[in-house]
This record gives C-alpha cells, sequence and structure tokens, in this order.
C-alpha cells in the first residue's frame, strides 16, 4: 500500500472511531494457506494490544473489542509471513487472511498435541486448585453488574411481510451482526442487574441480594420473578469444577484432572501478562468424544499454575438441541492476598430451531455480561440455612438513571441504550398486541378479554364412554382483575350419561415470595380411579380422546370440597395444610361393559350407593439449592443437585356424613435427579405409605396403572387401572437417559442424535385381610372388607411387581418412545367373582399371588377373564437441551 494512501486510509478510520460513539468492534473469518487449507492456532489480535486469539483447528476466529483506537488486526504464526488488514471500529467485519510461507523451501510451522506437558500441566493446575478456585474461599462478598440482551437473528425473514413491515418498519433500524456466526440479529430485551453475592464455603452456602434491576419494556414492580432470573446466580460458571452445566448440558471442563479423556492440548507461547509468565494453551475435544465438549483457548499463570483466562466454545453438537452456538468467555484476577478471584464471565448463547449454521429458521441469541468488583473475604453476618437463593430488594425496581450511571463499569452502547426506547415503542403497535395475545393464550391455555379470560381450550370438547360426547366451558379472573385473588370456574355436561359436572375454585395469595396461599374449591365431575395423581392426562382433555386408550375404563364419579394453605418457612421447607372432603359413586353404566365400571357391593352382595372420606393433611417438604419457577400463582419446582423429601399425614373422621370412615395414612416421598456426566442424568422416584383403618377400595392406595399410549413417568406402563392395590406399599421408579453417549459412537445414528432411555419399575404391597376386598365373603365379619373388589383387582402377591423399560429419546429433537416389559405377574390371571344371586361359597386363594382362582368344585359364575398387557409401547415429548 502506498504511504500517501496509507495515511489517508488511517485519517478516515479515526475520524470513523471517534463518531461511533460507545460502539463494538466485531470481527470475524478464517486463516487460510496459499492451497485454502486453514491454519490452527494462527494469532489474531489487535495491533497494539493483548486483545486476540488464536485460530480453531480449522482457522476460524472471532473476536471483538470496545477499544476503537485500534483498527490493525493482524495474523501470525511461525513460518508464515504476518499480514495486517485495516477494519471499520465500531462495525461488523468479516476478515480472512491468507498467510504466505517464509521460505518456499520451508513449511509452516505445524502445532501438534503434546499430552505429555499438558498431564503435567493438568496435575499442577489440580495441585493449586484448592487455593486458586474462588469458591474454595472460606467466604466472601461482592458486588456483581450483570447486563443481559436478548436478540432476534435474520429479522428480515424472519419479518417479512408488508403489513409488518409498515408496523414494524421502525425496528430494522436496530440491526447488528454476530462476530460468533456472523448473522444479522435485531435486539428485543435488554436488562441490567447490580447484586451483592454472599458466599460460605463451609458448609457450603450461596446466596444473592438483587440491589438493582431495570428490564426493557417492562416495569417489574411487584414481579420479582423476572428480577431473580437476571440475578448471577443463574447459570453460574466455575471452570474449576470438573463439569460444567449450563442449559442441562453437561461439558468437561478443560481444566479438570481427567481433561484428557476430552481434550487434546497445545501449549501454543508463553506470554507475559501483568509482569506474570503465562502460558498460551489450545485445546480441542478429541476425535472419539461423543459428549458435548469444549474447543478454545486458556492462559494458565505459570507460577500460581491460576487460571487466567478461558475461551471455550461448544463443539460435538451431535446430542445438543436448540443450542447452534454456545460460548463462555471467563477472566479471573490475582488478589492482593495472593488467591485468585472472578474477575468476569460472558455468555454467548445462539438457540435455533434448526442447527445448522446456514439456516435461516426462528432462531435467538442470548448474551450475558457480568463484572465482579468491591470484593471482600468476610461476610460480617452468616448466611443462614433458610435464606432464599435469591432475595429482590424492596427499592431494586425504582432505581434513576443517574444510578445506573454510576453502577456500570462501562457506558450502554448507543444501540444498547436504544434497546429501550425501542421495546416501548414496539408494544404500543396494534399487531404485537395480536401477536402477544395468541402466545400467551397457547402458554396459559385461557383467551383473556380484560378481567376475565377463557379456557382452557384444550378441554372446550372431548369424549369418553362414560359420558359420550363432552363440552367443557371454563372462566377465570386475569392478573387485570387482582394480583392476590384468582377465581375460576367451569362447567360441563355429557351427551350419553346427560349429567351436568362443573367447578369452582379461589386462591388467595397473601404473599407471594416466600409464598403464602389459600386455596379453595369444589367439585362434581368424573374421576379417573387407579390413575397417576401426577403427570396424568386429566379428565375432559382432548388428549385423553386422541391417546387415552383405554384410559376411560374405570371413571366414577366423584365430589369434593377441598381446601389448602401453603406456606413457604424458607427456600428449603414447604409446609401444606388442608382438607378435603370427598364422596366416590359407583358407575354402572348400562351402556359400557362390566370391565370398565366401577361397581360397589357390599360383602353380602347388597349396593353400595357411595362413600365418603372426611381428609384432613399435613405435608412438609424439604430440598436444598433447588431452582424454583415462579408464576402469579402458581410455583413450579425446576431442579437441585440434591434429594427433596415430602413428608405428609393425612386422616379421616367418621361420624360426620352418611357413609364416611375414619383411617390414618402416613406417607413418605423422594426425588431426585442425579447428574452422571459424561453417562447422562438419572431420575429417582421413591414413594412409600401404609393406610391404618378398615376402609372401601377407593381410599386404599390404588398402584398407578397407565392404559393410555402416552408416556407417564410416575405410573406402570404395563398395569391396567385399578390391577392393584395396597394398604402398605413401596415404590420404586427409576429412569437414566446416556444423553447419546453410545449412540454419538456409532457414524449413522450419531447424526440422528437420538439418546438412550432405560428404566426399571418396581411395586411392593400388602394387604391386610380387613381390606381385601377379595376375601370379603371368606373372614369372619370384624375381618371383613367393607366393599368387595370390581373385576380385575387384587392385591401383589409375595413378590413385588416389576417392569422394564428401554426407549429412544430426542427423536426429531422432542419425540421418546419407550418399550417396556411386565417382569413379573405375566401368566394369564383368571379373576372368578361370585354370582350374587348364589349363596356365598369359600373361594380358593392362591397363596403366592392371594388371588381368587378358579375352582370348579364350587357353584360360581365367572364373569371376567383378564389377560394384562406383558408388553407396551408408550410415546411422549420432551423438550431438552
Amino acid at each position: 500500500m502506498k504511504p500517501g494512501l496509507k495515511v489517508l486510509l488511517s485519517a478516515a478510520l479515526l475520524f470513523a472511531s471517534l463518531i461511533c460513539g460507545a460502539q463494538t468492534t466485531k470481527v470475524r473469518g478464517r486463516v487460510t494457506d496459499e492451497s485454502g487449507e486453514g491454519i490452527p492456532f494462527a494469532g489474531v489480535y489487535f495491533k497494539g494490544t493483548t486483545v486476540g486469539i488464536t485460530a480453531d483447528m480449522d482457522g476460524y476466529y472471532n473476536l471483538e473489542t470496545k477499544d476503537l483506537s485500534r483498527y490493525v488486526l493482524v495474523a501470525q504464526l511461525l513460518g508464515y509471513d504476518p499480514m495486517e488488514v485495516f477494519v471499520q471500529p465500531g462495525k461488523f467485519n468479516e476478515v480472512d487472511f491468507t498467510l504466505h510461507l517464509t521460505d518456499n523451501r520451508l513449511s509452516g510451522a505445524k502445532v501438534r498435541a503434546d499430552n505429555k506437558k499438558a498431564r503435567e500441566l493438568l496435575a499442577n493446575i489440580q495441585a493449586h486448585r484448592a487455593t486458586n478456585d474462588p469458591d474454595n474461599h472460606p467466604e466472601y462478598v461482592c458486588e456483581i453488574y450483570n447486563k443481559m440482551e436478548m436478540d432476534l437473528t435474520h429479522p428480515a425473514e424472519q419479518l417479512d411481510g408488508k403489513r409488518f413491515r409498515q408496523e414494524f418498519g421502525f425496528v430494522f433500524d436496530y440491526i447488528d451482526t454476530s462476530a460468533v456466526s456472523g448473522v444479522p440479529y435485531l435486539p428485543v430485551m435488554i436488562s441490567e442487574t447490580v447484586s451483592e453475592r454472599r458466599h460460605s464455603s463451609a458448609p457450603l452456602k450461596d446466596a444473592e441480594t438483587v440491589l438493582a434491576n431495570r428490564i426493557s419494556g417492562l416495569n417489574p414492580e411487584g414481579n420479582n420473578m423476572l428480577s431473580q432470573f437476571t440475578g448471577s446466580l443463574h447459570l453460574r460458571i466455575n471452570f474449576y469444577r470438573p463439569f460444567i452445566n449450563a442449559f442441562d448440558v453437561q461439558f468437561p471442563s478443560p481444566i479438570q484432572e481427567n481433561g484428557l479423556l476430552y481434550y487434546n492440548y497445545c501449549i501454543i507461547d508463553t506470554l507475559k501478562v501483568d509482569g506474570r509468565p503465562t502460558l498460551l494453551v489450545r485445546y480441542h475435544p478429541k476425535s472419539l468424544v461423543s459428549t458435548p465438549a469444549f474447543d478454545g483457548e486458556m492462559r494458565i499463570d505459570c507460577e500460581d499454575f491460576a487460571l487466567r483466562s478461558i475461551h471455550a466454545n461448544m463443539k460435538n453438537t451431535t446430542n445438543v438441541n436448540w443450542l447452534r452456538d454456545l460460548v463462555f468467555d471467563s477472566e479471573y484476577e490475582r488478589q492482593a492476598d495472593s488467591t485468585w478471584f472472578y474477575k468476569s464471565d460472558r455468555l454467548y448463547v445462539d438457540l435455533s430451531l434448526s442447527l445448522r449454521d446456514s439456516s435461516k429458521m426462528l432462531s435467538f441469541i442470548g448474551r450475558k455480561d457480568m463484572n465482579y468488583s468491591k470484593v471482600r473475604f468476610e461476610l460480617g453476618s452468616k448466611i443462614r440455612s433458610g435464606d432464599a437463593l435469591v432475595n429482590v430488594g424492596e427499592d431494586a425496581t425504582r432505581k434513576d438513571e443517574s444510578y445506573w450511571a454510576g453502577a456500570r463499569p462501562e457506558p450502554l452502547s448507543e444501540k444498547e441504550q436504544a434497546i429501550y426506547d425501542m421495546v416501548e415503542k414496539v408494544q404500543t403497535v396494534p399487531m404485537y398486541k395480536t401477536l402477544y395475545e395468541i402466545v400467551y393464550t397457547a402458554i396459559n391455555g385461557y383467551y383473556e378479554v380484560g378481567k376475565i379470560g377463557f379456557g382452557p381450550y384444550f378441554k372446550l370438547l372431548s369424549f369418553n364412554a362414560l359420558e359420550g360426547f363432552r363440552p367443557q366451558f371454563g372462566m377465570r379472573t386475569s392478573k387485570a382483575f387482582s394480583l392476590t385473588d384468582r377465581f375460576t370456574v367451569y362447567g360441563a355436561y355429557g351427551t350419553r350419561d346427560k349429567t351436568l359436572k362443573g367447578g369452582a375454585t379461589w386462591e388467595h395469595l397473601f404473599d407471594r415470595i416466600p409464598e403464602r396461599k389459600l386455596t379453595l374449591s369444589a367439585k362434581y365431575d368424573v374421576y379417573q380411579m387407579g390413575s397417576a395423581a401426577e403427570n396424568s392426562i386429566g379428565e375432559g382433555n382432548i388428549l385423553a380422546t386422541i391417546f387415552g386408550g383405554s384410559y376411560n375404563n374405570k371413571l366414577c364419579m366423584m365430589s369434593s370440597f377441598a381446601g389448602k394453605y401453603e406456606h413457604e418457612f424458607s427456600m428449603r421447607v414447604n409446609g401444606t395444610i388442608g382438607f378435603d372432603f370427598k364422596r366416590y359413586y359407583p358407575n354402572e353404566a348400562p351402556w359400557l361393559r362390566e370391565m370398565k365400571q366401577v361397581q360397589m357391593y357390599a360383602p353380602d352382595s347388597s349396593k353400595i350407593h357411595s362413600v365418603a372420606a372426611n381428609e384432613m393433611y399435613v405435608a412438609l417438604r424439604f430440598s436444598k439449592d433447588e431452582t424454583v419457577n415462579r408464576g402469579l400463582f402458581k410455583k413450579n419446582y425446576v431442579y437441585s443437585e440434591y434429594p427433596s423429601v415430602t413428608i405428609s399425614l393425612a386422616g379421616s373422621v367418621s361420624g360426620l356424613r352418611p357413609g364416611d370412615y375414619s383411617y390414618l395414612r402416613p406417607e413418605f416421598t423422594l426425588r431426585w435427579s442425579p447428574r452422571v456426566p459424561p453417562f447422562g442424568t438419572s431420575k429417582i422416584y421413591i414413594n412409600a405409605g401404609k393406610i391404618y383403618g378398615k376402609v372401601p377400595y377407593p381410599m386404599l392406595h390404588m398402584h398407578e396403572g397407565n392404559s393410555t399410549y402416552l408416556l407417564n413417568r410416575f405410573s406402570f406402563a404395563c398395569m391396567e387401572f385399578m390391577e392393584f392395590a395396597s394398604d402398605q406399599w413401596l415404590t420404586v421408579f427409576w429412569n437414566h437417559c446416556f444423553n447419546g453417549f453410545f449412540f454419538g459412537k456409532l457414524p449413522v445414528i450419531r447424526k440422528l442424535g437420538w439418546r438412550e432411555e432405560v428404566s426399571v419399575r418396581a411395586a411392593w404391597g400388602s394387604l391386610s385381610p380387613q381390606n381385601n376386598g377379595n376375601l370379603a365373603k371368606v373372614n369372619a365379619a370384624d375381618m371383613q372388607a367393607p366393599m368387595l373388589f370390581p373385576n380385575g383387582t387384587s392385591s401383589l402377591g409375595k413378590q413385588p411387581y416389576v417392569e422394564f423399560g428401554a426407549g429412544i429419546s430426542n427423536i426429531l429433537k422432542f419425540i421418546r418412545v419407550d418399550c417396556y416389559w411386565r417382569a413379573s405377574y405375566r401368566d394369564q390371571r383368571i379373576v372368578v367373582v361370585e354370582d350374587p344371586s348364589v349363596k356365598p361359597v369359600k373361594p380358593v386363594i392362591d397363596p403366592e399371588t392371594g388371588l381368587v382362582i378358579e375352582d370348579p368344585t364350587f357353584k360360581q359364575k365367572v364373569l371376567s377373564r383378564l389377560r394384562t398387557p406383558n408388553f407396551a409401547v408408550k410415546i411422549g415429548a420432551e423438550f431438552k437441551f
């Protein structure tokens, strides 16, 4: 380049940098040799700075800087002539380098993995981990500025259309380009949070207080859920941990002790950073590694063997859904006491329906920038065990602009500042309001008009054998009516049974965080006997019509008047106290086959018209470090590394109403989802209980059957509804997803992204003679069960009920298909019920199973021969990363 031209160009670029304001220079490209082959590990940096990166195995790189005085980009590698290129400051630049050999008689430098030295390096890092890991400090307090941004990619294609451009055309003035993927994007949300993190390592506890929060287009006043989510404890990154959990995907840390199982390492150079010798190390996944892993570079302090900085880019995306790009950049700095602490964390994530880089399908980019300051290595006051993981200050959402100007480590760019104005303007467009209503209705099930919502839409029309066609209409109040009270009513009618059903619910929030909630409800509706309480389809659901199979085999009518008070004592302890006055009615509809009816007969063969329970209960739920998703009136428990335990005690008192009974039912439930990287994740469910008292079968524990075609992880796939009843039981469900650990090693199947699922489900149970309806005519009067069992119901024998399952999930990214085999009680079972018109005689009982078996010597009437399914196929939908 001629000197004069170079000066003019430099002056023009300098002038451009002055008018850009607080913008970012973004560069993306590839470094190749003269043959077009990528040059791995070539250094690319801004001239005169330490801002740079090494290219990956294929020569690709991306970087950005906010120092707009630097506009010369350099690429170099030993054996090649360095190359300089001018870039436009404050803009996105696509820059490819072609490097030439310094001497044609020589070949360029070849950087090979040196895993022997890497082994020594990893051993030293591990040996110094106790002092270098920031979370190993006995205690600390720090302040964190956290900025989050959400962007829509390919906005021109996604938001195409004449009408849209007429109403939203102004948004295209805010389009930018990603340095990571090179795709255009439109910012749609930005949030800023200042929080104080408090940490204790013995015992290990964390707590965070949100001091200030603002979200573009939203006023989170009274909506602490949004402020909690934007805190720093969500998606925490610490590379000193063996595995990095991001979006429920386990990535092996490049500095873990067993890093050589997953990565090859190349020591590129030795640098001087802050006057200290620092190793520049490049790492990339081994070719045979099938689990998700990172590719990138890191800088290791040579004296303390501490991680100074790391750039980690997701690779091996075969078994990762929706994540097209995931990039972490973390920096650590040495403190005055010679220990190391967090300096900054940056996250970039590209969420897309398609993982192909060329795809222009709907996708979003998320960014998270965190800066640490005001570090102190003493708490002052201890973190209490009951403290919430994230608390929101009372005035967190009321900070003015002067506060934010002083709290930010650097000013917002012009485009970032403009997002606040753009989002507020978008919300005034009529088309936006229409789209928002459609999405809101799809998620919440109700279409809201002012203070009233109508729905749920998935229960408007259904069909079952008892009711025939069932139209249903419901309403509930919206947030516009009240933020503390919600009323819900519905009515339904069966065209075949010609019976009107309905219900009403009132919910009152005393406090949302911590939760204090009162619920009162009353209903008269059909009830599916023997189904799982959790994850069941639910009566009146259109899914029960489409995928129900024999779901409606054991329907009966039930009336209920219930109330409960939920009290959140702390993030670890939740309590519930309540009552449920319920009554069960028999179902002997003449248009139903006998096996689909729910008959109720006394031991003397007289018909029972109904039975009732006046139940009162108390329950305590214990958990630790659990992620909770809080809606306005609903709280969902998302995940915890530790088990959650629920202990409950329920009881009923007789003599208050006709046909009521007394009993006591203590119960224990454990749920746990342990991660076992790199072998996947398990889900464990254990439930045990005992019923004291003489009760009819509707009040016994009916082991959870599933006669539908849909997967329910809280029920037995090969068990019929009401097949087994117990008054003392233990249920264990175990499911493990290998996340493609085996399929990822098979060349053809690897591309499909399938995941392996295995499961074992078992139930142990017993039934005392006084509650065994099959023995009601055999026992003495004082030991007779108050009600005969219906056809097909019996008790478990000495052996447990066991079934095994194997399946494939992640089919087309959300479909799961499981096959189950029944391992016990497989033979054809003949259920013999005596003819009520015949004088009762003594039946024959199988001593192994406790079942009534056919005895031709007695005059009995065989009402049914039940062959249980030994094999079942279930289908489900799961949306996982």
